[in-house]
């Protein structure tokens, strides 16, 4: 079986934008996704969940490249940019970066010299986000859910066509969590394809969304509609 990881800018099939194929990636002698399949057509939204250490995290990290298949391939067909918000932010204390460096290094170019109109979007996203007076701040004296707003617009700033959210509001109050899910159903309206873990089922929206049940293996992958009648109301955390 082939090992690889595959990117192109323009869709060979228009409505794949993600091919798993008999993906397996252990560590050492644990295996964290065995033998899983699945395609994510363009303009899906997918909430991806299951219990702790089912591999979520670990699928999301591969479909970036930052780790390598055991076995099997993954393809990206997505013409355009791939924005990821990791579970664990890259934080060090006492490093002195300030906000606006965090998400310049969103923008992929070599330099952190940005454009007129990048700045606009950097200080929109900010608005959005309702932390636009810490850009010059250090980024290690923001609370924790400041910390995720920063991560979340350095993975929007390029807006891109991929995005992949592992846990984005775990460190988000209720209030601005609600503010931050408008948000990214407005992006998905937009055409934006979306994969997000979440353990918190009140975050699931019915309208057209999709639900991957993975631990270690696929056990569910299905309208988010037909998972709660199976799971009678989906009012439980996974």
């Amino acid at each position: 079986m082939s090992t690889s990881l595959n990117k192109t800018s323009k869709t060979s099939n228009k409505h794949s934008v993600i091919e798993v194929d008999h993906l397996s990636v252990s560590f050492e002698d644990y295996k964290a996704l065995d033998d899983i399949s699945f395609t994510v057509d363009e303009h899906d939204f997918v909430y991806v969940i299951g219990p702790n250490g089912s591999g979520k995290s670990t699928l999301l990290a591969t479909l970036t490249g930052l780790l390598k298949p055991t076995s099997g391939t993954v393809s990206l067909h997505v013409d355009g940019e791939i924005g990821y918000l990791p579970q664990k932010l890259f934080n060090k204390r006492n490093i002195p970066i300030t906000v606006k460096e965090v998400i310049y290094t969103g923008i992929a170019k070599p330099s952190l010299h940005i454009k007129p109109e990048e700045r606009k979007l950097m200080e929109s996203w900010l608005d959005k986000m309702q932390i636009k007076h810490t850009l010059h701040m250090p980024i290690d004296t923001l609370s924790g859910g400041q910390q995720q707003r920063v991560y979340l617009i350095r993975a929007l700033i390029n807006q891109p066509k991929l995005l992949l959210l592992d846990e984005p509001t775990s460190a988000l109050d209720p209030s601005f969590r609600e503010h931050f899910n408008q948000l990214l159903e407005t992006l998905h309206q937009q055409g934006t394809t979306i994969l997000y873990i979440t353990h918190d089922l009140h975050e699931y929206k019915d309208e057209g969304k999709k639900i991957l049940y993975i631990d270690q293996r696929i056990h569910y992958y299905g309208s988010v509609k037909e998972y709660k009648c199976i799971h009678e109301g989906g009012h439980q955390h996974v």
